[in-house]
């Protein structure tokens, strides 16, 4: 089995005792001796045991116990075969009916290993004396009972960690892919000491992060990287969306240094497209911290939170796997195919939001990722939709277009990269000079009244 990289936690050292102990301890204490490919650490009245000599015990024949300390909502959404569940709250002064026998062998794990460390020991203080306690099963490999499904974990899984401002957000995003095993946010990069999130809104020094478990087999570290930089302003700096301050500073922790070339690759890719610095720390994790229980997966339990990330970005996987290009050209028509996919061009003067000023937010027709706004367009007379601004800098990628013997500035759309149309610098010198000529076909017009019937309500204050 593949041991997950250890990640700094108090009380935890990871080292284990020599290999004689080892075996001594477990005999004096289970009856049997097992294999040493694991390792035991006495904390107190019980032991601490990683998860490759936990899998060993499961297979004994010994009427071991599986304990769960998590919630009922947690324990429902995925746990390990055979697990029962005793929450850690409602560990009291009264032994648990489930657990009768003193000697009993127990294995205990929860999400993170906090709260089956606090078990564990209020067990112990109870007098129970075969306490196994082996951390969380955000670091699981192996088989997860989810509902009426068993689903495997790989072995082979590999982590990164992300820092893209608000993690709701990130987190969100990122589970969406496939190849993502799980997420899970935290705090890291700061002092050694696992913090509150009030400590990090006063500025602990660690940033918000999503740690994203994924098998490379499926999905490539570069992919789940190029996926980041679409939904962060990498020369920001302590700052993404409305969210200030240096817990929402932006940066690539990573755990392996054989890592370290292809993140490399992409960060020198997507410095050379900003043409400046990149203000995304890049740096190995020092530690990482789990956050509260209320923030995983917080845009699941609240759907109308706070999210710095466009909404339509939630379903880029789905969009991209589910949809053929003979099913795209069906659903947005020949036209907006031919331009989106083909960068083909509409006669000018015919298009539908040519000569249109309405209040609203326009999307992009193949994805619904927002890419500007009635109030920065204008009438140019050029025979194409015009718009001094896009909605924000990284709703469009720009690429050189030396296509029909011309030099110009293709401008694409970020997240599905359809093809827009092009930017041109004869635009009002009032409003910063550009003149972004886009193709009506390439668009899909949101009215102001709808935005929040059609999912786009964070949008509404624009226009106050």
């Amino acid at each position: 089995m593949k041991k997950m990289r250890a990640i700094v936690e108090k009380g935890r050292s990871g080292v284990p005792r020599p290999l004689f102990l080892i075996l001594m301890t477990i005999f004096l204490l289970t009856g049997c001796l097992v294999n040493t490919a694991g390792s035991v650490q006495e904390v107190e009245s019980y032991h601490q045991i990683d998860q490759d000599m936990a899998k060993q015990m499961m297979t004994r024949d010994d009427g071991h116990v599986i304990v769960d300390a998590r919630r009922q909502d947690e324990y429902d959404a995925g746990h390990i075969p055979g697990a029962i569940l005793i929450p850690n709250e409602s560990i009291e002064a009264e032994r648990p009916e489930e657990l009768p026998d003193l000697d009993q062998i127990i294995l205990i794990y929860c999400r993170s290993g906090n709260r089956s460390k606090q078990a564990a020991q209020k067990l112990a203080d109870m007098g129970y004396t075969n306490i196994y306690e082996f951390g969380g099963i955000n670091t699981w490999s192996g088989e997860i009972v989810t509902g009426e499904t068993t689903m495997e974990i790989p072995e082979n899984i590999k982590t990164i960690y992300l820092a893209g401002g608000c993690f709701w957000g990130t987190q969100k995003f990122f589970d969406q892919f496939v190849g993502v095993i799980r997420t899970e946010a935290g705090y890291a990069n700061g002092p050694d000491e696992a913090p509150t999130y009030q400590d990090v809104c006063n500025s602990s020094g660690h940033a918000e992060t999503v740690r994203v478990d994924y098998d490379p087999a499926v999905i490539s570290l570069t992919d789940l990287l190029n996926y980041y930089f679409m939904v962060i302003d990498p020369l920001s700096v302590n700052k993404q969306g409305n969210d200030r301050g240096i817990q929402y500073r932006t940066g690539i922790y990573y755990t392996e240094e054989d890592q370290l070339p292809e993140i490399e690759a992409v960060y020198r890719a997507e410095e050379e497209k900003a043409g400046a610095r990149l203000a995304v720390e890049l740096l190995p994790l020092e530690n990482f911290f789990p956050a509260e229980e209320y923030h995983q997966k917080y845009l699941d339990k609240n759907p109308g939170g706070y999210c710095h990330i466009p909404r339509s970005y939630f379903d880029l996987q789905q969009n991209s796997a589910e949809e053929s290009a003979d099913e795209l050209r069906v659903r947005i028509g020949d036209l907006a195919f031919e331009v989106t996919q083909h960068a083909a061009t509409e006669y000018a003067f015919t298009g539908e939001y040519d000569d249109f000023f309405e209040k609203g937010l326009y999307v992009d027709i193949v994805s619904g990722e927002p890419l500007f706004t009635s109030m920065d367009k204008y009438n140019s007379g050029c025979g194409w939709p015009a718009f001094t601004r896009p909605i924000a800098e990284d709703a469009v990628t720009e690429a050189v277009d030396t296509s029909h013997g011309m030099v110009r500035t293709e401008v694409r759309s970020s997240g599905a990269d359809s093809h827009l149309g092009h930017v041109f610098n004869d635009g009002p010198r009032e409003s910063g000079g550009l003149r972004y000529c886009i193709n009506s076909a390439a668009l899909r017009f949101i009215p102001y009244d709808e935005l929040e019937e059609q999912g786009y309500g964070e949008y509404r204050k624009l226009f106050e």
